[in-house]
């Protein structure tokens, strides 16, 4: 007779086998859940960061304050103040004249009043730019038309203005030595600039050429 053989033990399933899978997989959802928070927060303060938060502040370096085309406006006051002082020079000598040529009326006095005209006025916002005094050239301005209006063929040929020409080119020259000590001024404040060790005439020269004039 064959011996028996043992028993198949009985293999007892929980009631809810899938529990135990379904609770790794919530553990495992919770863990993931709490690592997207934590990166979610370090990227936060990642936002947040800047390296200028932990560097020694610096001091900006001082530029110098120059139009965009490169000239100065000390330069470019340089510039008007010599214009002007030309065509003061020109004004004196043709108001002493009478504003004619060979005794024949010329349109000298009001042609050159009316340049200096306009270097007084364009000068008037760049002297201020760098704090300079602007009063003078706007005397300048106020006094030019003056002349502008007593050159005409009838009134020179008049003989009416003679001293009024007279006394003007007086002026004028009043107007052209004032300028020129301004020019002195503003050379002595910077005996050093490499640019001062031309004359002014060499220096307007120089720009015509860089300007292709």
């Amino acid at each position: 007779m064959p011996p028996k053989l043992p028993k198949r033990p009985e293999i007892k399933l929980p009631k809810t086998p899938l529990n135990p899978l379904r609770e790794v997989i919530r553990e495992s959802r919770e863990r993931i859940r709490r690592a997207g928070s934590d990166i979610r927060s370090v990227g936060d303060e990642l936002r947040g960061f800047s390296l200028t938060d932990h560097q020694a502040p610096t001091t900006a370096p001082v530029v110098e304050n120059k139009p965009s085309y490169g000239v100065s406006d000390r330069d470019t006051l340089l510039y008007q103040l010599d214009h002007l002082v030309k065509a003061l020079t020109k004004v004196e000598t043709h108001l002493a004249e009478g504003c004619k040529i060979m005794g024949v009326p010329c349109d000298c006095c009001g042609k050159h009043a009316l340049e200096i005209r306009t270097f007084a006025t364009e000068t008037i916002p760049i002297a201020a730019r760098i704090d300079k005094e602007t009063s003078i050239y706007q005397d300048i301005a106020n006094w030019a038309p003056n002349i502008e209006e007593i050159d005409t063929p009838e009134k020179v040929e008049s003989g009416e203005y003679d001293e009024t020409y007279r006394k003007e080119s007086g002026t004028a020259s009043k107007f052209r030595k004032k300028v020129q000590s301004m020019i002195a001024e503003l050379k002595e404040e910077c005996p050093g600039c490499e640019e001062m060790k031309e004359t002014i005439s060499s220096f307007i020269e120089k720009r015509k050429k860089n300007l292709g004039g």
